[in-house]
């Protein structure tokens, strides 16, 4: 159904898996992290030119944030009228308000395929998009400190063919989930 996302994300995390794997070995759990971790700042890279128009216009709108309270407050009983001096101001500072979440939404669709790709990887797949069996086989057994990786991502939770609490791979799952996140921090 989403094949226009997944394809390009698997063929981003196939391309950095193909570099790591010469580095450390194709069947290596670090040559399949860093591949996880680059595809993502591939994405930040391409992404690069809306983060900076984000945040050039996140500035503009602290700058002129004091002309918005006076029209707010002169303008407090005629929501219509408010609204429109709001949309001229804008034009004015030269300021799109969604022009600040553009990177966001933008990312979005990537990791819902970069998830979607990933729980693909399961035993006895033929291929996975752009992977072979074998690198399929490759990624479902890889081990991080003797958890697998594919199950540190799909066992965590109430996950999987088995419902339930999967408290085995917690030392690997919950720290991929972490990182992300303290980067932002």
């Amino acid at each position: 159904m989403l094949d226009f996302i997944y394809y390009p994300v698997s063929f981003i995390l196939w391309c950095w898996h193909k570099v790591f794997g010469f580095v450390f070995g194709p069947d290596n759990a670090i040559a399949w992290i860093l591949g996880i971790v680059f595809l993502t700042f591939t994405v930040r890279g391409i992404l690069f030119k809306p983060f900076v128009n984000q945040v050039r216009s996140m500035k503009k709108m602290q700058d002129f944030a004091p002309e918005v309270k006076k029209l707010q407050k002169k303008y407090k009983n005629d929501r219509q009228r408010q609204a429109q001096e709001m949309q001229k101001l804008q034009r004015e500072h030269g300021v799109n308000p969604l022009g600040s979440c553009l990177p966001m939404i933008l990312q979005i669709p990537v990791f819902i395929g970069l998830n979607w790709v990933l729980r693909n990887f399961q035993e006895g797949r033929e291929s996975n998009y752009f992977f072979s069996a074998s690198e399929v086989d490759s990624y479902v057994n890889a081990k991080v400190f003797g958890v697998n990786l594919g199950d540190a991502i799909n066992l965590l939770g109430f996950g999987g063919t088995e419902p339930g609490w999967h408290w085995h791979v917690a030392p690997v799952a919950i720290p991929l989930m972490i990182a992300p996140v303290s980067r932002r921090t």
